[in-house]
């Protein structure tokens, strides 16, 4: 990979972080209305596929032969054992939202489905907090907590 390569890995990333960002905070919205309409479960697993597929998009971007991930090898070797701990984090993330999606049709109680979700979206928001870090730390650059 070429330097020229790194302003168009951290552009998609970026991309691709702004919409899970955007995933995220819309099942936050879904688990924090009120559970007695009749739709909140409908609403809630709709809401947690469209943060499939925004999580789906991310790993592909960042984890491909070109992404983001096969950069921050390169140009940042020294970052080796923490881009491998994030990328060991995305099959964690995508089973426990598969957990989840599972619990909530399957009729969980509504506590402990708000309190799954809310583990979740936690999880996630800290590995998307993650990996900014690890990006600033290979290349100074700030990609945004949008």
């Amino acid at each position: 990979m070429s330097d020229n390569d790194q302003p168009t890995r951290l552009d998609a990333a970026m991309e691709r972080r702004v919409e899970l960002k955007q995933a995220l905070s819309q099942v936050e919205i879904a688990v924090s209305s009120p559970a007695s309409n009749p739709n909140w479960r409908d609403h809630l697993v709709h809401r947690l596929d469209q943060l499939r597929v925004a999580l789906d998009q991310h790993i592909e971007e960042v984890e491909g032969d070109e992404g983001l991930l096969a950069g921050l090898v390169v140009d940042a070797p020294r970052l080796a054992n923490q881009i491998e701990k994030l990328q060991h984090e995305h099959p964690m993330l995508s089973e426990l939202l598969d957990e989840t999606v599972a619990h909530l049709k399957e009729g969980v109680g509504t506590d402990e489905i708000r309190d799954e979700v809310l583990r979740l979206l936690f999880d996630l928001v800290r590995h998307r907090q993650r990996g900014a870090d690890l990006v600033y730390e290979a290349y100074g650059v700030d990609i945004g907590g949008s």
